[in-house]
């Protein structure tokens, strides 16, 4: 499920699995409204379900994009120079990683929280101007097989 212009297909069948992710298209701000209102109103009335249905939680901690900023993020159009835009394949930290990470827990509010180390991933990415998608086999095959693994 997604807030937004990009959300999900309801199931077909039971669902087993609930899958979540904010993504990186959104400012920092909108982001950790949008985590609270995913707690307060999805989350957390799931995680108190005594149901035997209730699907596992799982969300999936947004991929680093490795701009030529101070953090990694994409700065206003405006503010993205040709130096900026460059794909650097290494940041120091990811703010939309440590924004998730205070605001969902395992176990609390979240079944699982899968996290996978992509700060050293920035080569991997589409092409210059691109930070935030990566080439394939890449980051989402780790995504991807982590997310396998929490099955």
């Amino acid at each position: 499920i997604g807030f937004g212009t990009k959300t999900a297909l309801r199931p077909s069948g039971p669902m087993t699995h609930l899958v979540y992710n904010v993504g990186a298209h959104f400012t920092l701000m909108e982001s950790r409204n949008m985590l609270n209102s995913f707690v307060s109103n999805i989350a957390m009335p799931l995680m108190r379900s005594k149901s035997e249905h209730r699907p596992t939680i799982v969300y999936v901690i947004t991929p680093t994009a490795h701009f030529n900023t101070p953090d990694g993020q994409y700065i206003r159009k405006d503010r993205m120079d040709d130096e900026r835009s460059k794909c650097v394949e290494r940041v120091s930290y990811n703010p939309r990683v440590e924004l998730e990470k205070r605001i969902l827990k395992a176990g609390v509010n979240v079944d699982v929280l899968l996290d996978y180390d992509d700060l050293e991933l920035g080569a991997l990415h589409v092409q210059r101007g691109d930070c935030m998608h990566y080439c394939m086999p890449g980051a989402a095959d780790l995504v991807a097989a982590r997310l396998l693994e929490s099955f």
